[in-house]
C-alpha cells in the first residue's frame, strides 16, 4: 500500500492511500503514518480511499483506531472515497455512524468547519 500525504485545504491533511488496506504492513504504515501527523500536530485529517482494492477487519479497526487517537488529541478524521466494498464494510459494522465519509477528499477536507480543531468547552 502506497500513502501520499498532501494538504488541500490550511491545517486539513490529506492522506491518500492505494493498494490493500489489510493486516501486516499495511496497517502499520498507516499507523506510522498518523504518529507523524499527531506529532506535528495536524489534527484535521482526510483518508481518501478511492483507490483502496479492499479493507479487512484489521484494516477498518486500524481506521477506527486512528479515529480515536485524533480525537484524543482534540483532532477529527474524515473518509473519503469509500465506494462498493469499502461502503459496505463501513454501513455493515456500523463503523459509518462515527467514520464520517465523503465522495471526495475535497468535500471532506471542506466538511471541517473552523472551530473543528479545537477541543470542547
Amino acid at each position: 500500500m502506497e500513502i501520499t500525504k498532501k494538504e488541500l485545504k490550511t491545517g486539513v491533511v490529506v492522506l491518500e492511500l492505494s493498494g490493500p488496506l489489510q493486516m501486516g504492513v499495511e496497517c502499520k504504515r498507516l499507523e506510522l503514518a498518523f504518529d507523524a501527523l499527531i506529532r506535528d500536530h495536524h489534527t484535521r485529517v482526510v483518508v481518501d480511499l478511492s483507490h483502496v482494492t479492499k479493507v479487512d477487519s484489521s484494516g477498518l479497526g486500524k481506521l477506527v483506531n486512528c479515529f480515536s487517537r485524533l480525537k484524543t488529541a482534540g483532532g477529527a478524521l474524515r473518509l473519503a472515497g469509500t465506494t462498493g466494498m469499502i461502503d459496505g464494510v463501513l454501513k455493515l459494522t456500523h463503523a459509518d455512524r462515527f467514520l464520517k465519509a465523503y465522495p471526495t477528499a475535497l468535500e471532506a477536507a471542506g466538511s471541517f468547519s473552523d472551530s473543528s480543531s479545537l477541543p470542547a468547552s
